[in-house]
Protein backbone atom coordinates (compact mmCIF):
# COMPACT_ATOMS: atom_id res chain seq x y z
CA UNK A 1 0.00 0.00 0.00
CA UNK A 2 1.66 3.78 -0.96
CA UNK A 3 2.17 5.84 1.22
CA UNK A 4 1.94 9.44 0.10
CA UNK A 5 4.03 10.75 3.66
CA UNK A 6 5.51 13.82 1.52
CA UNK A 7 2.53 15.13 1.36
CA UNK A 8 1.73 14.97 5.29
CA UNK A 9 5.13 17.69 4.86
CA UNK A 10 6.72 14.54 6.22
CA UNK A 11 10.27 15.37 4.65
CA UNK A 12 9.89 18.65 6.13
CA UNK A 13 10.14 17.90 9.60
CA UNK A 14 12.86 15.00 8.95
CA UNK A 15 14.68 18.04 7.45
CA UNK A 16 14.80 20.07 10.86
CA UNK A 17 15.09 16.97 12.71
CA UNK A 18 18.04 16.05 11.02
CA UNK A 19 19.63 19.50 11.57
CA UNK A 20 19.66 19.31 15.24
CA UNK A 21 22.21 16.21 14.59
CA UNK A 22 25.89 17.09 15.03
CA UNK A 23 27.10 14.55 13.06
CA UNK A 24 26.39 13.32 9.51
CA UNK A 25 26.50 9.65 10.70
CA UNK A 26 23.14 11.10 12.86
CA UNK A 27 21.80 12.97 10.25
CA UNK A 28 21.96 10.35 7.52
CA UNK A 29 20.09 7.47 10.21
CA UNK A 30 17.54 10.56 11.31
CA UNK A 31 16.93 11.54 7.42
CA UNK A 32 15.56 7.70 6.91
CA UNK A 33 13.62 7.72 9.61
CA UNK A 34 10.98 4.96 9.24
CA UNK A 35 8.36 3.32 11.40
CA UNK A 36 9.22 1.21 14.10
CA UNK A 37 8.24 -2.33 14.69
CA UNK A 38 5.77 -2.45 17.39
CA UNK A 39 4.45 0.00 20.00
CA UNK A 40 7.11 -1.16 22.55
CA UNK A 41 9.61 0.28 20.61
CA UNK A 42 8.40 3.37 20.29
CA UNK A 43 7.44 3.59 24.11
CA UNK A 44 10.91 3.01 24.49
CA UNK A 45 11.99 5.55 22.29
CA UNK A 46 9.70 8.21 23.86
CA UNK A 47 11.21 7.39 27.29
CA UNK A 48 14.60 7.61 25.96
CA UNK A 49 13.99 10.83 24.20
CA UNK A 50 12.50 11.95 27.79
CA UNK A 51 16.04 11.16 29.67
CA UNK A 52 17.64 12.65 26.67
CA UNK A 53 15.72 16.05 27.21
CA UNK A 54 16.64 15.56 31.16
CA UNK A 55 20.28 15.88 29.62
CA UNK A 56 19.87 18.72 27.59
CA UNK A 57 17.83 20.54 30.88
CA UNK A 58 20.90 19.53 32.83
CA UNK A 59 23.58 20.70 31.03
CA UNK A 60 25.29 21.84 27.63
CA UNK A 61 24.22 19.59 24.27
CA UNK A 62 27.74 17.35 23.77
CA UNK A 63 28.62 17.92 20.49
CA UNK A 64 29.65 14.32 17.94
CA UNK A 65 31.07 16.19 15.11
CA UNK A 66 34.22 13.86 15.56
CA UNK A 67 32.09 10.80 14.35
CA UNK A 68 32.25 12.30 10.64
CA UNK A 69 36.24 11.60 10.17
CA UNK A 70 36.11 8.00 12.85
CA UNK A 71 35.49 5.54 10.10
CA UNK A 72 39.19 6.85 8.56
CA UNK A 73 41.01 6.32 11.43
CA UNK A 74 39.72 3.58 13.08
CA UNK A 75 39.54 1.22 10.11
CA UNK A 76 43.98 1.90 9.36
CA UNK A 77 43.69 1.48 13.51
CA UNK A 78 42.62 -1.84 13.01
CA UNK A 79 43.97 -3.04 10.05
CA UNK A 80 47.22 -2.02 12.71
CA UNK A 81 48.45 0.96 10.36
CA UNK A 82 50.49 3.61 12.37
CA UNK A 83 48.58 6.67 12.27
CA UNK A 84 49.45 9.98 11.42
CA UNK A 85 49.41 12.83 12.83
CA UNK A 86 45.87 14.48 11.01
CA UNK A 87 44.84 11.15 12.00
CA UNK A 88 45.77 11.22 15.52
CA UNK A 89 44.19 14.64 15.65
CA UNK A 90 40.53 13.46 14.78
CA UNK A 91 41.27 10.13 16.96
CA UNK A 92 42.07 13.03 19.66
CA UNK A 93 38.74 14.43 19.10
CA UNK A 94 37.10 11.67 19.15
CA UNK A 95 38.33 11.10 22.84
CA UNK A 96 37.78 14.50 23.59
CA UNK A 97 34.16 14.16 22.61
CA UNK A 98 33.61 10.80 24.78
CA UNK A 99 35.30 12.57 27.77
CA UNK A 100 32.70 15.48 27.55
CA UNK A 101 29.76 13.09 27.04
CA UNK A 102 30.29 11.16 30.06
CA UNK A 103 30.84 14.50 32.24
CA UNK A 104 27.65 15.57 30.59
CA UNK A 105 25.81 12.61 31.74
CA UNK A 106 27.72 11.96 34.87
CA UNK A 107 25.04 13.43 37.10
CA UNK A 108 22.67 10.95 35.97
CA UNK A 109 21.04 7.59 36.54
CA UNK A 110 18.39 7.19 34.42
CA UNK A 111 17.49 3.82 32.27
CA UNK A 112 18.89 5.13 29.41
CA UNK A 113 21.91 7.29 30.31
CA UNK A 114 23.31 4.13 32.25
CA UNK A 115 23.03 2.37 28.83
CA UNK A 116 24.96 4.80 27.72
CA UNK A 117 28.02 4.82 30.46
CA UNK A 118 27.72 1.35 30.25
CA UNK A 119 29.05 1.45 26.46
CA UNK A 120 31.33 4.52 26.84
CA UNK A 121 34.94 3.71 27.34
CA UNK A 122 36.96 6.08 29.87
CA UNK A 123 38.85 7.83 26.65
CA UNK A 124 40.95 10.25 29.42
CA UNK A 125 44.02 7.72 29.28
CA UNK A 126 44.13 7.41 25.22
CA UNK A 127 43.51 11.43 25.06
CA UNK A 128 46.45 11.59 27.54
CA UNK A 129 48.77 9.34 25.56
CA UNK A 130 47.66 11.09 22.75
CA UNK A 131 48.92 14.66 24.52
CA UNK A 132 51.48 13.42 25.75
CA UNK A 133 53.22 13.75 21.91
CA UNK A 134 51.15 15.67 19.90
CA UNK A 135 50.18 19.55 20.67
CA UNK A 136 45.95 20.34 19.77
CA UNK A 137 46.90 21.60 16.61
CA UNK A 138 48.32 18.09 15.44
CA UNK A 139 51.76 19.03 15.86
CA UNK A 140 54.32 16.82 17.37
CA UNK A 141 55.67 17.70 20.65
CA UNK A 142 59.29 18.68 20.62
CA UNK A 143 59.51 17.48 24.08
CA UNK A 144 57.52 13.83 23.38
CA UNK A 145 60.13 11.93 24.67
CA UNK A 146 63.40 12.59 26.28
CA UNK A 147 65.66 11.36 23.29
CA UNK A 148 63.41 13.68 20.92
CA UNK A 149 63.74 16.73 23.04
CA UNK A 150 67.52 15.93 23.46
CA UNK A 151 67.51 16.28 19.43
CA UNK A 152 66.12 19.19 19.04
CA UNK A 153 68.31 20.97 21.44
CA UNK A 154 70.69 19.64 19.31
CA UNK A 155 69.57 20.38 16.06
CA UNK A 156 69.02 24.44 17.33
CA UNK A 157 72.21 24.30 18.53
CA UNK A 158 73.75 22.91 15.62
CA UNK A 159 71.81 25.82 13.88
CA UNK A 160 73.06 28.65 15.02
CA UNK A 161 76.46 27.45 14.61
CA UNK A 162 75.97 26.67 11.03
CA UNK A 163 74.21 30.24 10.73
CA UNK A 164 77.19 31.78 12.45
CA UNK A 165 79.82 30.83 10.40
CA UNK A 166 77.98 31.67 7.81
CA UNK A 167 77.34 35.40 9.03
CA UNK A 168 80.68 35.57 9.66
CA UNK A 169 81.89 34.44 5.67
CA UNK A 170 79.27 37.04 4.57
CA UNK A 171 80.69 40.03 6.46
CA UNK A 172 84.40 38.93 5.42
CA UNK A 173 85.38 42.33 3.33
CA UNK A 174 87.32 40.28 1.12
CA UNK A 175 83.85 38.38 0.19
CA UNK A 176 82.18 41.77 -1.24
CA UNK A 177 83.03 40.68 -4.43
CA UNK A 178 81.86 37.34 -4.61
CA UNK A 179 78.55 37.41 -2.26
CA UNK A 180 75.36 38.71 -3.87
CA UNK A 181 73.93 39.31 -0.82
CA UNK A 182 74.34 39.48 2.71
CA UNK A 183 71.94 36.75 3.99
CA UNK A 184 71.74 33.09 4.51
CA UNK A 185 69.72 30.90 2.77
CA UNK A 186 68.68 27.11 3.15
CA UNK A 187 68.18 24.87 -0.36
CA UNK A 188 67.42 21.29 0.26
CA UNK A 189 67.88 21.04 3.72
CA UNK A 190 71.51 22.35 3.34
CA UNK A 191 72.29 26.02 4.66
CA UNK A 192 74.13 27.88 1.84
CA UNK A 193 75.12 31.24 0.99
CA UNK A 194 74.04 33.42 -2.31
CA UNK A 195 77.30 33.59 -4.72
CA UNK A 196 77.30 35.47 -7.68
CA UNK A 197 77.20 33.61 -10.85
CA UNK A 198 80.38 33.46 -12.54
CA UNK A 199 82.21 34.17 -8.73
CA UNK A 200 81.75 30.69 -7.67
CA UNK A 201 85.53 29.14 -8.59
CA UNK A 202 86.61 31.93 -6.35
CA UNK A 203 84.67 30.16 -2.93
CA UNK A 204 85.05 27.12 -1.79
CA UNK A 205 82.27 25.27 -1.57
CA UNK A 206 79.93 22.98 -3.06
CA UNK A 207 76.81 24.29 -5.51
CA UNK A 208 73.52 23.66 -4.44
CA UNK A 209 70.92 25.35 -6.44
CA UNK A 210 71.04 28.49 -9.03
CA UNK A 211 67.98 31.31 -8.86
CA UNK A 212 65.60 31.80 -12.10
CA UNK A 213 67.64 34.16 -13.64
CA UNK A 214 70.74 32.48 -13.29
CA UNK A 215 72.66 35.56 -11.67
CA UNK A 216 72.88 34.19 -8.13
CA UNK A 217 74.15 30.13 -7.55
CA UNK A 218 73.89 29.12 -4.04
CA UNK A 219 76.86 27.55 -2.26
CA UNK A 220 77.51 25.37 0.73
CA UNK A 221 81.52 27.26 1.79
CA UNK A 222 83.57 23.73 2.95
CA UNK A 223 83.86 25.03 6.42
CA UNK A 224 80.14 24.40 7.48
CA UNK A 225 79.55 21.15 5.26
CA UNK A 226 80.47 18.68 8.36
CA UNK A 227 78.25 20.88 10.13
CA UNK A 228 75.39 20.77 7.83
CA UNK A 229 76.41 16.87 7.96
CA UNK A 230 75.56 16.81 11.58
CA UNK A 231 72.28 18.58 11.36
CA UNK A 232 70.78 16.53 8.93
CA UNK A 233 71.60 13.56 10.75
CA UNK A 234 70.57 15.34 13.47
CA UNK A 235 67.33 15.58 11.29
CA UNK A 236 66.63 12.37 10.16
CA UNK A 237 67.31 10.90 14.04
CA UNK A 238 64.29 12.82 14.60
CA UNK A 239 62.14 11.66 12.11
CA UNK A 240 62.99 8.41 12.88
CA UNK A 241 61.77 9.57 17.03
CA UNK A 242 58.99 10.40 15.96
CA UNK A 243 57.87 6.98 13.17
CA UNK A 244 59.01 5.08 16.81
CA UNK A 245 57.05 7.08 19.06
CA UNK A 246 53.83 7.27 16.26
CA UNK A 247 54.14 3.56 15.87
CA UNK A 248 54.13 2.90 20.10
CA UNK A 249 51.57 5.09 20.32
CA UNK A 250 49.27 3.15 17.40
CA UNK A 251 50.11 -0.03 18.93
CA UNK A 252 48.63 1.55 22.00
CA UNK A 253 45.55 2.45 20.66
CA UNK A 254 44.97 -0.80 18.59
CA UNK A 255 44.40 -2.46 22.08
CA UNK A 256 41.83 0.18 22.60
CA UNK A 257 39.45 -0.56 19.72
CA UNK A 258 36.51 -2.31 21.02
CA UNK A 259 36.63 0.66 23.51
CA UNK A 260 36.28 2.82 20.41
CA UNK A 261 33.87 0.56 18.35
CA UNK A 262 31.22 0.58 21.45
CA UNK A 263 32.07 4.47 22.17
CA UNK A 264 30.81 4.94 19.07
CA UNK A 265 28.08 3.27 19.08
CA UNK A 266 27.44 5.09 21.72
CA UNK A 267 27.78 8.77 20.65
CA UNK A 268 25.70 7.87 17.73
CA UNK A 269 23.03 6.96 19.70
CA UNK A 270 23.16 9.94 21.91
CA UNK A 271 23.73 12.36 18.94
CA UNK A 272 20.05 10.71 17.78
CA UNK A 273 18.22 11.35 20.68
CA UNK A 274 19.77 14.85 21.81
CA UNK A 275 18.30 15.44 18.08
CA UNK A 276 14.92 14.25 18.84
CA UNK A 277 15.10 15.58 21.74
CA UNK A 278 15.60 19.30 21.08
CA UNK A 279 13.22 18.79 18.37
CA UNK A 280 10.61 17.69 21.14
CA UNK A 281 11.36 20.73 23.06
CA UNK A 282 11.11 23.40 20.32
CA UNK A 283 7.67 21.63 19.50
CA UNK A 284 6.55 20.93 22.63
CA UNK A 285 5.86 17.78 21.89
CA UNK A 286 4.79 14.76 24.24
CA UNK A 287 4.59 11.40 24.85
CA UNK A 288 1.14 9.16 23.78
CA UNK A 289 -0.56 6.56 24.93
CA UNK A 290 -0.93 3.67 22.52
CA UNK A 291 -4.94 1.99 22.27
CA UNK A 292 -5.89 0.55 19.26
CA UNK A 293 -10.00 1.48 20.35
CA UNK A 294 -9.21 5.32 20.33
CA UNK A 295 -7.64 8.35 18.79
CA UNK A 296 -7.87 11.26 20.73
CA UNK A 297 -5.27 13.89 20.69
CA UNK A 298 -5.27 16.89 23.26
CA UNK A 299 -4.44 20.04 21.48
CA UNK A 300 -3.03 18.94 18.80
CA UNK A 301 -0.63 21.22 16.59
CA UNK A 302 1.03 20.99 12.91
CA UNK A 303 4.26 21.02 13.79
CA UNK A 304 5.95 22.15 10.90
CA UNK A 305 3.55 25.43 11.98
CA UNK A 306 5.63 25.92 15.35
CA UNK A 307 8.68 25.23 13.46
CA UNK A 308 7.78 28.34 11.63
CA UNK A 309 7.20 30.32 14.03
CA UNK A 310 3.68 31.35 12.98
CA UNK A 311 0.51 31.46 15.51
CA UNK A 312 -1.16 28.12 15.84
CA UNK A 313 -4.59 27.61 17.11
CA UNK A 314 -4.51 24.16 18.74
CA UNK A 315 -7.39 21.79 18.39
CA UNK A 316 -8.82 18.58 20.25
CA UNK A 317 -9.98 15.51 18.15
CA UNK A 318 -11.42 12.56 19.60
CA UNK A 319 -12.86 9.05 18.28
CA UNK A 320 -13.32 5.88 18.28
CA UNK A 321 -16.16 3.10 19.21
CA UNK A 322 -18.97 4.16 16.67
CA UNK A 323 -16.81 7.17 15.58
CA UNK A 324 -13.90 6.14 13.52
CA UNK A 325 -14.19 8.10 10.86
CA UNK A 326 -14.13 12.25 10.94
CA UNK A 327 -15.78 13.80 8.26
CA UNK A 328 -14.50 17.39 8.17
CA UNK A 329 -15.95 20.05 6.34
CA UNK A 330 -15.89 23.80 6.65
CA UNK A 331 -15.03 27.16 4.43
CA UNK A 332 -12.35 26.96 2.14
CA UNK A 333 -8.58 27.74 3.67
CA UNK A 334 -10.67 27.34 7.10
CA UNK A 335 -7.90 24.83 8.68
CA UNK A 336 -9.59 21.96 7.19
CA UNK A 337 -6.59 20.25 5.90
CA UNK A 338 -3.84 21.44 8.64
CA UNK A 339 -5.97 19.60 10.91
CA UNK A 340 -6.09 16.77 8.68
CA UNK A 341 -2.42 17.34 8.28
CA UNK A 342 -1.66 17.61 12.81
CA UNK A 343 -3.47 14.10 13.14
CA UNK A 344 -1.57 12.51 10.08
CA UNK A 345 1.88 13.48 11.31
CA UNK A 346 0.91 13.02 15.12
CA UNK A 347 0.01 9.34 13.99
CA UNK A 348 3.47 9.38 11.78
CA UNK A 349 5.59 10.78 14.75
CA UNK A 350 4.08 8.62 17.40
CA UNK A 351 4.95 5.11 15.05
CA UNK A 352 8.18 6.77 14.75
CA UNK A 353 8.75 6.66 18.43
CA UNK A 354 8.86 10.60 17.91
CA UNK A 355 7.08 13.03 20.58
CA UNK A 356 3.66 14.23 19.56
CA UNK A 357 2.91 17.48 19.40
CA UNK A 358 -0.11 17.74 21.62
CA UNK A 359 -0.91 17.59 24.98
CA UNK A 360 -0.22 14.80 27.58
CA UNK A 361 -2.62 12.31 28.27
CA UNK A 362 -2.99 12.18 24.30
CA UNK A 363 -3.71 8.40 22.89
CA UNK A 364 -3.69 6.63 19.37
CA UNK A 365 -3.56 3.61 17.62
CA UNK A 366 -0.33 1.96 16.65
CA UNK A 367 -1.28 2.00 12.90
CA UNK A 368 0.45 -0.08 10.52
CA UNK A 369 -0.02 2.25 8.02
CA UNK A 370 -1.34 5.73 7.35
CA UNK A 371 -2.33 6.42 3.57
CA UNK A 372 -2.89 9.75 2.58
CA UNK A 373 -4.48 10.95 -0.26
CA UNK A 374 -3.86 14.75 -0.21
CA UNK A 375 -3.23 16.98 -3.23
CA UNK A 376 -2.81 16.28 -6.92
CA UNK A 377 -1.48 12.67 -7.26
CA UNK A 378 -1.98 12.49 -11.49
CA UNK A 379 0.88 10.97 -13.08
CA UNK A 380 1.55 11.71 -16.78
CA UNK A 381 3.74 8.32 -17.01
CA UNK A 382 1.13 6.25 -15.33
CA UNK A 383 -1.65 8.30 -17.55
CA UNK A 384 -3.61 9.12 -14.74
CA UNK A 385 -5.63 11.86 -14.68
CA UNK A 386 -6.15 13.47 -11.58
CA UNK A 387 -9.36 12.69 -10.74
CA UNK A 388 -8.06 8.72 -11.76
CA UNK A 389 -5.06 8.83 -9.44
CA UNK A 390 -7.32 10.28 -6.29
CA UNK A 391 -9.95 7.50 -7.16
CA UNK A 392 -6.22 4.85 -7.44
CA UNK A 393 -5.50 5.69 -3.56
CA UNK A 394 -9.14 5.76 -2.59
CA UNK A 395 -8.92 1.92 -3.88
CA UNK A 396 -6.27 1.15 -2.08
CA UNK A 397 -7.06 2.32 1.17
CA UNK A 398 -10.41 0.14 0.94
CA UNK A 399 -8.18 -2.80 1.35
CA UNK A 400 -7.52 -1.43 4.70
CA UNK A 401 -8.89 -3.21 7.17
CA UNK A 402 -8.87 -2.85 10.94
CA UNK A 403 -7.97 0.12 13.51
CA UNK A 404 -4.65 -0.24 13.05
CA UNK A 405 -5.04 1.49 9.68
CA UNK A 406 -5.26 5.33 9.34
CA UNK A 407 -6.82 7.11 6.28
CA UNK A 408 -6.52 10.42 5.71
CA UNK A 409 -8.29 11.74 2.73
CA UNK A 410 -8.57 15.58 1.01
CA UNK A 411 -11.32 16.77 -0.79
CA UNK A 412 -12.93 13.39 -1.32
CA UNK A 413 -13.87 12.43 -5.13
CA UNK A 414 -14.40 15.95 -5.09
CA UNK A 415 -12.60 16.70 -8.58
CA UNK A 416 -15.70 15.45 -10.82
CA UNK A 417 -19.58 15.99 -10.69
CA UNK A 418 -20.85 16.92 -7.22
CA UNK A 419 -23.69 14.63 -7.28
CA UNK A 420 -21.90 11.63 -9.20
CA UNK A 421 -18.44 12.15 -6.41
CA UNK A 422 -21.23 12.46 -3.46
CA UNK A 423 -22.11 8.72 -4.37
CA UNK A 424 -18.80 7.63 -4.82
CA UNK A 425 -17.37 9.17 -1.99
CA UNK A 426 -20.45 7.95 0.07
CA UNK A 427 -19.84 4.31 -1.00
CA UNK A 428 -15.91 4.29 -0.30
CA UNK A 429 -16.77 6.12 3.20
CA UNK A 430 -18.98 3.31 4.18
CA UNK A 431 -16.73 0.38 3.02
CA UNK A 432 -14.32 2.00 5.35
CA UNK A 433 -16.38 2.06 8.01
CA UNK A 434 -16.99 -1.41 7.33
CA UNK A 435 -13.45 -2.25 7.56
CA UNK A 436 -13.34 -0.60 11.05
CA UNK A 437 -10.23 1.88 10.11
CA UNK A 438 -9.70 5.33 11.38
CA UNK A 439 -9.97 8.39 9.03
CA UNK A 440 -10.05 12.03 8.77
CA UNK A 441 -11.54 12.93 5.50
CA UNK A 442 -12.39 16.78 4.01
CA UNK A 443 -15.12 17.20 1.68
CA UNK A 444 -16.99 19.90 0.26
CA UNK A 445 -20.11 18.14 -0.90
CA UNK A 446 -22.88 19.02 0.69
CA UNK A 447 -24.71 15.26 0.39
CA UNK A 448 -22.01 13.76 2.43
CA UNK A 449 -23.05 16.51 5.27
CA UNK A 450 -25.94 14.51 5.85
CA UNK A 451 -27.48 10.80 6.01
CA UNK A 452 -25.20 9.26 8.74
CA UNK A 453 -27.09 7.22 10.96
CA UNK A 454 -25.35 6.72 14.39
CA UNK A 455 -23.97 3.10 13.31
CA UNK A 456 -22.30 3.91 11.06
CA UNK A 457 -18.99 5.08 12.43
CA UNK A 458 -18.88 8.69 10.75
CA UNK A 459 -19.26 11.43 12.74
CA UNK A 460 -19.29 14.94 11.38
CA UNK A 461 -16.97 18.10 12.14
CA UNK A 462 -16.19 20.89 11.02
CA UNK A 463 -13.92 24.37 10.97
CA UNK A 464 -15.44 27.98 12.74
CA UNK A 465 -15.85 30.94 10.27
CA UNK A 466 -16.69 34.08 12.06
CA UNK A 467 -19.38 35.81 9.97
CA UNK A 468 -19.29 39.19 11.36
CA UNK A 469 -15.23 39.27 10.57
CA UNK A 470 -15.47 37.34 7.57
CA UNK A 471 -12.36 35.17 8.93
CA UNK A 472 -12.26 31.11 9.90
CA UNK A 473 -11.39 30.86 13.62
CA UNK A 474 -9.40 27.09 13.13
CA UNK A 475 -11.55 26.34 15.83
CA UNK A 476 -12.70 22.44 15.46
CA UNK A 477 -16.05 21.61 17.10
CA UNK A 478 -16.71 17.67 16.19
CA UNK A 479 -20.38 16.26 15.73
CA UNK A 480 -21.04 19.78 13.64
CA UNK A 481 -20.97 19.44 9.78
CA UNK A 482 -19.72 23.31 8.48
CA UNK A 483 -20.76 25.33 5.35
CA UNK A 484 -17.67 25.67 2.66
CA UNK A 485 -18.96 29.61 2.52
CA UNK A 486 -17.10 29.70 -1.28
CA UNK A 487 -19.06 33.15 -2.42
CA UNK A 488 -18.44 34.15 1.16
CA UNK A 489 -14.32 33.97 0.80
CA UNK A 490 -14.35 35.50 -2.70
CA UNK A 491 -16.10 38.45 -1.51
CA UNK A 492 -13.76 38.46 1.51
CA UNK A 493 -10.39 38.01 -0.74
CA UNK A 494 -11.94 40.70 -3.28
CA UNK A 495 -12.23 39.23 -6.54
CA UNK A 496 -12.28 41.41 -9.22
CA UNK A 497 -16.07 41.26 -9.54
CA UNK A 498 -18.84 43.08 -7.80
CA UNK A 499 -20.41 41.01 -5.24
CA UNK A 500 -24.08 41.57 -6.92
CA UNK A 501 -22.40 39.46 -9.53
CA UNK A 502 -21.87 37.00 -7.50
CA UNK A 503 -25.16 37.19 -5.48
CA UNK A 504 -26.86 36.77 -8.94
CA UNK A 505 -25.23 34.46 -10.05
CA UNK A 506 -25.87 32.11 -7.18
CA UNK A 507 -29.87 33.08 -7.40
CA UNK A 508 -29.73 31.16 -11.11
CA UNK A 509 -27.82 28.51 -9.78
Amino acid sequence: MRDHLQALDWREILERLQSLATSEPARARLRETKPLANPAEAVRSFRSIEEAQAVLEHGERPFMESLDLYSTWFQRLKREAVLQTLELRDARRFCLEAVALAEVIRPLDSPWVKDLKHGLMDATAPLAQIDQIMTPGGEIRPDASERLAKLHKEKQTQTRSIQNVLDRLTKQHEMEPVVQERFVANREGRWVIPVKSGMQHFFPGIIHAASQSKQTVFMEPDEVVPLNNRLRQVEVEIEDEIERLLEQLSRYLKRQVPGFQTSYDVMLEADLRFAQAKLGQILGANSIDFDNTRLELKEARHPLLVLKNETVIPNSVKMGGDHRILLLSGPNAGGKTVLLKSVGLAAQMARCGLLVCCEQGSRLPFFKSVVVAVGDAQSVDMNLSTFAAHLKILDEAAKAVGTDHLLLIDEIAGSTDPEEGSALARSFIETYSQNKVFGVITSHLSPLKTGWKPESGVINGSLEYDSRSGQPTYQFFMGVPGQSLAIQTARVNRLRFKPQDVSASHQKS
